[in-house]
């Protein structure tokens, strides 16, 4: 059984076109997560279609967006896609490839 969190999101959010694709929260505390979110994967925008990460803490029950962790382009809907799911499971060398514009170990 999935447990169930509430996140509240802030105006901009959908303002800038995001949908969230996923939320991972920390193994260690559950006061902390990621918040994987897509941006233009429905083409409607000139840039390519990115997943951002947001920074998520715990602040009475609710899970609030603090801050933008990173931003990853992607050449097609597809490849963000792909990415933000093998995200959950990237080991230390994968991520720090990708935060450093490398091309990871994995196949996107």
């Amino acid at each position: 059984m999935t447990k169930q969190i509430e996140i509240n999101l802030p105006d901009w959010f959908e303002l800038d076109g995001l949908n969230t694709l996923d939320t991972i929260i920390s193994p260690n505390s559950e006061d902390v997560g990621i918040l994987v979110a897509g941006e233009n994967l429905d083409y409607t925008k000139t840039c390519c279609p990115t997943v951002r990460l947001y920074l998520l803490q715990l602040v009475d029950g609710k899970y609030e967006v603090t801050k933008e962790l990173e931003a990853f382009p992607f050449q097609s809907t597809d490849e963000a896609i792909q990415f933000s799911s093998k995200l959950p499971q990237l080991n230390a060398f994968d991520l720090v490839m990708l935060l450093n514009k490398e091309q990871p170990i994995f196949t996107a």
